[in-house]
């Protein structure tokens, strides 16, 4: 279900935003948020959050950089058995390193935050991804209607 969620809001996300013009903009308005969010449910003193987000924007652009560098240069279905089976493995590895990589993060933050903090972390995830996800299904409702209104004025 997480997955789920998680793919959806990538794809709309990513279809939403790759309409405005300005993609550092969006990126921008994007971390903004999520720094709103993280604030918000992690409860994070200034202090805090000085030291946990230089540490978690380090975790976050390895994670990228680990999932595009994942993705699949052919179409499955374009692939030999041989280059399946790699891409399995690949897969797998990469789950594998990206369990290392979250707990290498959980081992940093302890130096700088209270376990209680750092344990609610996927809880700031999960209401970052969810909350976006209701800000793209709105701006696409306005957008929609923007163009309908448009289409029924060209109309009369």
């Amino acid at each position: 279900m997480k997955r789920l969620i998680f793919f959806t809001v990538l794809i709309l996300v990513g279809a939403t935003l790759r309409a405005q013009p300005d993609p550092d903009k969006r990126d921008e308005r994007i971390k903004s948020y999520r720094v709103a969010i993280f604030t918000e449910v992690l409860s994070l003193t200034p202090e805090e959050a000085q030291t946990f987000w230089p540490i978690y924007n380090d975790y976050q652009e390895r994670r990228d950089q680990m999932q595009d560098d994942m993705k699949a240069r052919k179409k499955m279905d374009l692939m030999s058995d041989a280059e399946v089976e790699e891409q399995i493995k690949r897969h797998f590895e990469m789950r594998q390193r990206d369990l290392d990589l979250e707990r290498e993060l959980y081992q940093k933050l302890q130096k700088v935050l209270p376990l209680r903090k750092i344990a609610k972390i996927p809880n700031a995830e999960r209401e970052f991804r969810e909350r976006l996800l209701i800000k793209v299904q709105e701006a696409r409702e306005k957008r929609q209607e923007r163009l309908e209104r448009r289409q029924n004025g060209r109309n009369k």
